[in-house]
C-alpha cells in the first residue's frame, strides 16, 4: 500500500485532496475542532481541507509525539503561525512549548492517516498505536460520543478484512476520492464494536 501510494503523481494526489475535502465540507461549520495530521510518506493529504477549515472558522489540531516508548501523543493546536517542528519519524508536528494542547473528549473530529481500511471501520496503521492508544476511551466508555474517527484514503487501500486487536478503535467512517464510507458494525461477543 505504501508502495502504491508512492506511485501516485502529484496531480492525482491534488485531485484527490480536492476531493476530500468536498466531501468532508458538511463536517467543516464554524467552531468545530478539528485534529489532523500533515502527510508522511505519501499519506493522503488534508491540506485542502487544512485550508477550507480555517476559512470556515474550524479549530485546528494536530499530534504531537510526547513518549516514544510508551507511543503516546497529544494535539496541539495547530493555526496559521504555529511553529513546527520534525519529530524522530520525519513528520511535522507543533513545538509543544509553543502550543497548548485540548483534552481528546473536547475535539468533534479527528482525522486519520491510515495504511489500508476495511469494511467494518478497521484501520491499519504505522504499527506503533499512537492513536489507537490516544482515542481508547471511545471502547471503554461508550458513552462518550465524541470526536468522531474519519480516515482518509485512496480507494486501492480499502481491503476485505483487517483483524483486529482488542486495542483497535475503530473507525467512523472513510473518506477516498469517491466519498465517505461508513462502516458495516462488527459485532464482538460483548455487544460492543471494538
Amino acid at each position: 500500500m505504501r508502495a502504491r501510494r508512492r506511485q501516485l503523481s502529484r496531480a492525482q494526489r491534488t485531485a484527490a485532496a480536492r476531493h476530500f475535502a468536498r466531501h468532508l465540507a458538511p463536517l467543516l461549520r464554524p467552531g468545530k475542532r478539528i485534529a489532523l495530521y500533515l502527510p508522511h510518506d505519501a499519506e493522503a493529504d488534508p491540506g485542502v481541507i487544512i485550508h477550507r477549515a480555517r476559512q470556515r472558522g474550524c479549530t485546528l489540531y494536530l499530534p504531537c509525539i510526547t513518549h516514544y516508548r510508551r507511543s503516546r501523543m497529544r494535539f496541539l493546536r495547530f493555526d496559521q503561525d504555529t511553529r513546527l517542528r520534525t519529530n524522530r519519524y520525519g513528520i511535522r508536528e507543533p513545538d509543544p512549548a509553543h502550543a497548548p494542547d485540548i483534552a481528546v473528549r473536547l475535539l468533534d473530529l479527528v482525522l486519520l492517516p491510515l495504511i489500508a481500511f476495511d469494511d467494518y471501520g478497521g484501520r491499519l496503521g504505522s504499527g506503533a498505536g499512537f492513536y489507537d492508544r490516544h482515542l481508547h476511551h471511545l471502547c471503554r466508555q461508550r458513552q462518550w460520543r465524541r470526536p468522531r474517527l474519519i480516515g482518509l484514503a485512496y480507494e486501492f487501500q480499502r481491503v476485505t478484512h483487517l483483524k483486529s486487536a482488542p486495542w483497535d478503535v475503530p473507525m467512523d467512517g472513510v473518506v477516498t476520492p469517491l466519498g465517505l464510507h461508513t462502516p458495516r458494525r462488527a459485532v464482538s461477543k460483548h455487544g460492543d464494536p471494538c
